[in-house]
């Protein structure tokens, strides 16, 4: 019985909710609460306060009772001004989407809003949000903007939409609640959520390894690996040998810097996603590292660059690799639509 009452309870909601976005459009970025579009019912207390006054105003019938009379019309004139007062308390109200900065999935996506009262009229109590998330704005001044943010869990790469907004209030006596529903039809970025880590060392098809050096050269100390069969004898860390008995080889690198390609095809056998993943990790340490990198995948073939707007472009082609394209959405200025590449090739800067 109770999973028939909640299966109701989600259908009629849905419902209504539908109802309410036909009704209402897609908001803008910045939305007034017009009168129009705030909805307001009575609270289960709000219910039992009317049912305690239509009881007195039977009693006081019944009895002809003036102080009944005059009781149960002042709790009534006090629940109408209520009303009045909840719907108003909401009525003009401003709220701005501010944006919010891409993550990577998995993290919280924190959604930055502001709600602004241009009216001379101080607001109290009100609360935005969604289902699993309120921010509660306890006193709002006359011609005063706050600062909120909602957070919401990722769990995927590409786009997550922003969630139907809610605003809504009980003030001042909790008898009835006032709320509008805020329909943008906005998404931000989730990044895919990058590997663990990847073996230093790595090497991609052009040779030479993910640090951007050449390891082949031998002008810069660069560390110290396990012996490998045919490592000449002048590389073995002798006095490394005769104080632990493990056998060492000296690497170094030409110290020359090299342009790297972050490459689909370094990583064979894997499954779409875990080549992302270890893409993701590749492009947050080249970027640390402070190298110049391109991007190579199916379809995209990004031009060497560094800095932040060089990682969020490949980052944002890593996230939205073959998923659907949003209606709006243009391809980035920066992205070069190109036949999938079969090696990698460096370039000495």
């Amino acid at each position: 019985m109770k999973s028939i009452r909640r299966a109701a309870s989600a259908h009629f909601g849905r419902r209504v909710r539908q109802w309410a976005r036909r009704r209402q459009g897609i908001d803008p970025r910045s939305v007034r609460l017009i009168s129009q579009r705030i909805y307001i019912l009575p609270t289960r207390e709000g219910l039992i306060f009317g049912l305690i006054v239509f009881t007195m105003l039977l009693g006081a019938m019944n009895y002809s009772n003036n102080m009944g009379f005059a009781l149960t019309f002042l709790l009534a004139g006090i629940g109408i001004i209520s009303m009045h007062q909840c719907h108003r308390n909401l009525c003009d109200l401003f709220l701005h989407y501010v944006g919010a900065h891409p993550v990577f999935a998995g993290d919280d996506m924190q959604f930055r809003l502001i709600l602004e009262n241009r009216s001379p009229l101080t607001r109290w109590q009100i609360r935005v949000g969604w289902d699993a998330e309120t921010e509660i704005c306890d006193e709002l001044n006359e011609n005063a903007r706050l600062a909120l943010t909602l957070h919401r869990k990722t769990t995927s790469r590409g786009w997550l939409e922003v969630p139907r907004i809610q605003v809504s209030t009980r003030f001042p006596l909790g008898l009835f609640r006032a709320w509008a529903w805020l329909n943008m039809d906005l998404a931000e970025l989730v990044y895919p959520q990058p590997a663990r880590q990847i073996d230093p060392r790595f090497r991609g098809a052009s040779g030479h390894t993910s640090t951007g050096y050449d390891a082949g050269g031998d002008d810069d100390f660069s560390g110290f690996r396990d012996y490998r069969t045919g490592d000449p004898p002048k590389h073995i860390a002798w006095k490394a040998l005769a104080r632990t008995g493990e056998t060492l080889v000296t690497e170094y690198h030409s110290g020359a810097q090299d342009l790297i390609w972050i490459d689909w095809n370094d990583f064979p056998g894997m499954s779409a996603e875990e080549r992302l993943a270890k893409l993701c990790r590749l492009v947050i340490d080249t970027e640390n590292a402070n190298h110049r990198y391109g991007l190579s995948i199916p379809g995209i073939r990004i031009d060497p660059g560094q800095g932040s707007r060089h990682r969020h472009n490949c980052l944002k082609q890593l996230a939205l690799f073959d998923l659907p394209q949003r209606p709006g959405e243009a391809p980035s200025p920066d992205a070069a639509t190109s036949p999938p590449t079969n090696r990698v090739s460096a370039a000495t800067t």
